[in-house]
């Protein structure tokens, strides 16, 4: 079983939440590892890319089983009642998507420069901004991060991997409101 590498450039600003706030001074926080740096979790880029093939097998691409053999199935109760579906875990083992050291020891007394704080509000039909609407929402800025997936076992599923990289066009929060444009690519071919 092989380990590959990919890289995950995003070319707008983007914001993987932490679900934690600042107070009075941000909403909502990116989330962060234990050295001030932005990650992406790997369970988020695993649904990413399952989506991905989601889709793919909605267009007659993929087959559902083979999704549901190497990225999981979730646990779902049928109509019948009856008849329970129980969850199973898929083969492939997702890391975070991190900075890479030698980039992380260049900006480790500048982490502040990742992050910018945007405002927005609600507007009302007059034009005015709806009262108590105002949100600062912390996003980090446009950077290449790195990941890995453990478990793959032949070029077969590699390609799988390519396909469903391709269908990923956006991530994070508020990506269907153009934040997060990004590209997928597995480093050096996958080396399998």
């Amino acid at each position: 079983m092989a380990e590959i590498v990919y890289k995950i450039e995003i070319f707008e600003d983007w914001h993987a939440g932490s679900g934690l706030s600042a107070g009075a001074d941000v909403d909502l926080l990116v989330i962060k590892d234990a050295d001030n740096f932005p990650f992406i979790p790997g369970k988020t880029l695993k649904g990413l890319l399952k989506n991905g093939a989601m889709d793919l097998a909605d267009a007659g691409v993929l087959d559902y089983e083979s999704i549901h053999g190497l990225f999981g199935e979730d646990a779902q109760a049928s109509d019948n009642r009856r008849e329970e579906h129980h969850s199973r875990q898929g083969k492939f083992y997702f890391s975070n998507a991190e900075l890479t050291r030698n980039v992380k020891q260049k900006l480790r007394n500048k982490t502040h420069i990742l992050y910018r704080k945007i405002s927005s509000t609600a507007i009302e039909q007059e034009g005015q901004a709806r009262e108590k609407s105002l949100r600062r929402i912390e996003m980090a800025v446009p950077l290449v991060l790195f990941a890995k997936i453990d478990h793959v076992e032949n070029k077969e599923q590699l390609e799988i991997l390519e396909k469903c990289m391709k269908m990923v066009k956006r991530l994070g929060s508020w990506r269907n409101r153009g934040y997060g444009r990004c590209a997928f690519s597995i480093v050096d071919g996958g080396a399998l």
